[in-house]
């Protein structure tokens, strides 16, 4: 996981659906309209109170895992419990240190900041830390000590990565479902493969045919609702060059309070990326964060 898992998560909007439950709206229709008067970003703040399991969903309906009083105890409490999540802020916390006036702070390079810019963002609108001029200080020591106790073993590191890998999987057989679904009622002898199964190194996920009954090669990529995001690698940009028009991405948003899982109708399909992404900087915004050095000889 990285720390865009916080990207547009804040306390005032996580504590507004927890209210919202508290007085007595369980439809999830209900909680996203009366959310969504003063509040922004409704999906992504819903979906994360469901994965640390503040929320349950049974039947489109949302029930708290567990009631509380104070809710900002609540929720460090669960993020604590959630290896994923616990995992990121002990990254960041681990940064802060006692300075000459006895305060605990930390001054990040102009990179980090960036990188940690959403958990960074998320802490502060929780009051656990602030900002002065360059540094932030730590406005709970025990939180500091709380996370550093707690240490992650090798076999829970192994089991963060494999939930991530599933969020991934789950979106590509949720594709793959519809697109047999879709090329069945097209032509029933034309066999939708999910390629990624059996070649990692295809550079997409599912053979699929359009209505003309030619192939198309999708690469699916579960996101976020709000912006999109997604990362694409080497691979993957070589396979769209090489295929052209036949390679469509498939940007699938993440649901929870869907029992799919997804929102299949916000579904964005992408063709031709080099023209309609990498050239098309009105809409996209690309960065590139992973650097390969090595020493000249």
């Amino acid at each position: 996981m990285s720390f865009e898992v916080f990207e547009n998560i804040s306390y005032q909007n996580l504590s507004k659906l927890f209210s919202l439950t508290k007085e007595g709206y369980k439809n999830t229709s209900d909680i996203k309209l009366n959310y969504s008067r003063d509040h922004n970003f409704v999906q992504e703040n819903l979906n994360f109170l469901i994965e640390i399991e503040i929320f349950k969903l049974a039947n489109d309906q949302i029930y708290l895992e567990e009631d509380s009083t104070q809710f900002k105890s609540l929720l460090i409490k669960k993020i604590f419990q959630k290896n994923a999540y616990f995992l990121l802020l002990k990254e960041y916390l681990n940064n802060f240190e006692l300075d000459n006036n006895n305060q605990y702070s930390f001054e990040p390079t102009l990179n980090y900041n960036f990188t940690t810019s959403d958990l960074r963002n998320f802490l502060i609108s929780c009051n656990l830390i602030k900002n002065k001029d360059s540094k932030y200080f730590l406005l709970d020591e025990n939180i500091l000590e709380k996370f550093k106790r707690k240490k992650i073993s090798p076999a829970e590191l192994k089991k963060i990565m494999q939930e991530k890998e599933k969020i991934g999987l789950a979106a590509e057989e949720f594709i793959f479902k519809k697109e047999k679904e879709k090329v069945s009622k097209i032509n029933k002898k034309l066999n939708v493969e999910h390629t990624a199964l059996t070649d990692v190194a295809a550079g997409y996920d599912i053979l699929s045919y359009n209505n003309n009954e030619e192939k198309i090669f999708i690469e699916v990529k579960a996101v976020s609702s709000s912006n999109f995001k997604f990362y694409l690698t080497s691979n993957e940009f070589n396979t769209s060059n090489i295929l052209k028009n036949n390679y469509f991405l498939y940007l699938l948003p993440r649901d929870l309070s869907n029992p799919e899982q997804f929102d299949y109708d916000n579904l964005l399909i992408i063709n031709n990326i080099n023209e309609n992404i990498f050239k098309n900087h009105t809409e996209w915004k690309i960065e590139n964060e992973n650097y390969l050095i090595f020493k000249k000889n």
